[in-house]
């Protein structure tokens, strides 16, 4: 089969060599039409982060990257009920495989799930994380009128936008922070109010000019409820951790700080916020099972729109040209099509 293989930073290469898993009893064996670059992808790519938990590797030893994908089932490992031959679907792998023409996917409610009519392949590999951005907003607990700021304008950070808006939760400001102008402009569209960029001055400072600034017995702070952090730490921006900032911005007592964003290295933090603030600091790691199919609602609903995150598209064989354009400032979600022939594709 066709598959990528990660070879080092900076270095990803096609092979047409690689031989096609088979599934084992209680899998199924998936046709992927579509993968997406994931942000933990990109990680990788730039500095080998993640490695171990981010490919597949096959009986020839490439490792095949890909956890962002949709496909059709091909065959049924022993025991399988609930799915067959023919079946659309969404997988969701235990480490990569997805930029590969064939994947093997365990059957349960974390891993898999149906694609409903009218949902492209494409649109459906952005599954798993718009169901990262709803267990964010869910977690975070939104109330009406309270102001809202969410660290990285990617694919995710959009998604907790998208939810918010979906969900008719009348927040009071939505603040998107992104070092990419495209992606702060996206983040217009899909709703945020406010769009701050680092390179123009203080996040502080910007925050409170639309906020407001506030000085109490706990220090001080930028009028935010709920900080959600979609970016975590990029070691070569050389900036601090988005942790480091939410615990300034956010207001004490009844703050919420939702971290999802990966780093890249150890960091160190002045935590005297944390004492004095008191604020509820969540973890975020992947997503409840019905908030899979409720991600594929949203999208066959029409209530979010999917494809206009997608700002590139490659074949397989690009896949050195796919990343590359994955760290771009003008990419927000590169989308790899894989071919299968005699399969149709939507």
């Amino acid at each position: 089969m066709q598959a990528a293989n990660y070879l080092e930073p900076g270095k990803i290469e096609c092979r047409n060599d690689a031989t096609p898993p088979e599934p084992a009893a209680g899998e199924v064996l998936i046709a992927v039409h579509a993968c997406g670059i994931c942000g933990s992808d990109l990680h990788m790519y730039r500095n080998d982060s993640f490695r171990h938990l981010l490919v597949t590797k096959t009986a020839e030893g490439y490792e095949v990257p890909g956890h962002e994908f949709a496909g059709v089932i091909t065959k049924l490992g022993a025991g399988v009920e609930g799915y067959k031959v023919g079946d659309r679907v969404v997988g969701i792998p235990s480490g990569g495989g997805g930029m590969g023409q064939f994947v093997r996917i365990p059957v349960n409610a974390f891993q898999l799930v149906k694609v409903p009519d009218g949902v492209s392949f494409q649109e459906a590999a952005t599954t798993e994380p718009l169901a990262d951005s709803m267990q964010m907003v869910r977690k975070a607990e939104i109330k009406p009128s309270e102001n809202v700021l969410i660290f990285g304008a990617g694919i995710i950070g959009l998604g907790v936008i998208q939810v918010i808006r979906a969900q008719k939760i009348s927040a009071a400001r939505i603040i998107v922070v992104d070092i990419q102008d495209a992606r702060l402009r996206k983040a217009q569209e899909l709703g945020a109010t406010h769009t701050i960029n680092p390179l123009n001055g203080a996040i502080f400072d910007q925050v409170a000019a639309i906020c407001g600034h506030n000085t109490h017995y706990a220090g001080e702070d930028a009028s935010i409820d709920v900080v959600i952090d979609c970016a975590g730490y990029i070691a070569h921006l050389k900036r601090p951790a988005p942790l480091q900032e939410a615990l300034r911005l956010v207001v004490p007592n009844s703050g919420r700080i939702i971290c999802f964003g990966a780093y890249e290295g150890t960091v160190t933090l002045d935590l005297e916020y944390l004492i004095s603030k008191q604020p509820t600091i969540m973890g975020s790691m992947g997503y409840a099972p019905s908030e899979l199919g409720g991600a594929l609602e949203l999208m066959r609903s029409g209530k979010v729109d999917r494809k206009t995150l997608m700002s590139h598209q490659f074949w397989l064989e690009k896949i050195q040209d796919a990343f590359e354009a994955q760290t771009k400032p003008d990419a927000v979600k590169v989308m790899i099509n894989i071919p299968q022939e005699g399969l149709a594709t939507v």
